[in-house]
């Protein structure tokens, strides 16, 4: 994949993620005093996080990531974006305290990147560096079945013990937005600062439970595929003009292996850049929210829980009564 400006992962669209985003704010705000302070900001998307952590905490930031598509420079919030990779060693800017969401498990060597944070001309000067990756993985199965979202490196084990040793110390990690995101919370240069949160660090036992719950996924991947598959081509047998609401990756995902037959009446998504523009692989096309109230599909397919009440309240005010189904 070739991470640009043609490339779009916000979810900022989302009500139910832009509530979720300012809690995050208001947690960094709270537990950390960046008034005055530089945040250094590594895949800042299209950098709404970090213009409301600047104005909500009065600090200034940086902002690099090679899909920002908005303008390069300075803006009114504090905040100076640049479309691009960050930069390593001396080249980054000073910084007193970094964030990384959704980003750093795609990075080939993470902790490399996390020593040269540390250890560069430029090292962390403050309190805490806060790194915020993507979903855990899921390959534990749930209500007797196995989850189609691929299994990422970043349950909070590894990167508990990433954040380690050399690195700096982890202070608190946990699950956010329903599960959907895990977090890790590590200070560097600060060895004096008391840890914080209350939840224990993960041991040899948690290892043990994330390697036993990928045991057996490979067969129930495929027990779930072809499920799919075949609830799928009965919807549309029906006459249910089944749809799929959110074309990111999970979205992308569950087309891959549950929709090869493009048996599905519409993929639709609340992000504006991506309504006439095609998915990955299955070609898919994106169509606005909007395009169900002529469809009328009775059933609806999303890939996150999480945003399940959101969708619900669309759909009623978009006069489309269907049934949600969770994949």
């Amino acid at each position: 994949m070739v991470y640009d400006t043609t490339m779009d992962t916000n979810l900022h669209h989302s009500p139910a993620f832009q509530a979720f985003s300012a809690e995050l704010v208001k947690h960094l705000g709270d537990r950390y005093p960046l008034g005055g302070k530089r945040i250094l900001d590594i895949g800042c998307g299209q950098g709404e996080f970090l213009r409301e952590l600047c104005h909500a905490t009065g600090g200034s930031g940086t902002g690099y990531d090679a899909m920002y598509a908005g303008p390069v420079g300075p803006d009114a919030s504090g905040a100076v974006f640049h479309s691009g990779h960050a930069p390593r060693g001396a080249a980054l800017p000073e910084y007193d305290m970094v964030t990384s969401r959704h980003w750093f498990e795609h990075l080939d060597d993470p902790y490399d990147f996390l020593v040269d944070l540390r250890s560069g001309p430029a090292p962390v000067r403050s309190t805490a560096t806060s790194k915020y990756p993507t979903p855990a993985t899921t390959c534990r199965p749930r209500a007797g079945r196995s989850s189609i979202r691929t299994c990422r490196i970043s349950t909070r084990t590894p990167w508990c013990a990433s954040c380690s040793g050399p690195v700096g110390g982890s202070r608190t990690t946990g699950a956010l937005f329903g599960g959907m995101f895990r977090f890790i919370e590590i200070s560097a240069n600060r060895d004096d600062e008391p840890r914080r949160g209350e939840s224990p660090l993960p041991g040899p036992a948690d290892r043990a439970r994330q390697l036993a719950a990928i045991e057996g996924f490979a067969e129930r991947h495929e027990s779930e595929r072809a499920a799919w598959r075949q609830r799928i081509a009965e919807l549309a047998e029906q006459g249910a003009r089944p749809v799929l609401w959110g074309a990111g990756s999970r979205g992308v995902q569950f087309l891959t292996f549950a929709d090869a037959d493009r048996r599905l009446a519409a993929v639709v998504d609340v992000n504006p850049r991506k309504w006439g523009r095609f998915l990955p692989v299955t070609a898919h096309r994106v169509e606005s929210p909007e395009t169900l109230a002529e469809l009328r599909p009775t059933a609806v397919i999303i890939t996150n829980p999480s945003y399940r009440a959101e969708i619900a309240a669309q759909l009623t005010s978009l006069g489309v009564t269907a049934e949600l189904l969770a994949a």
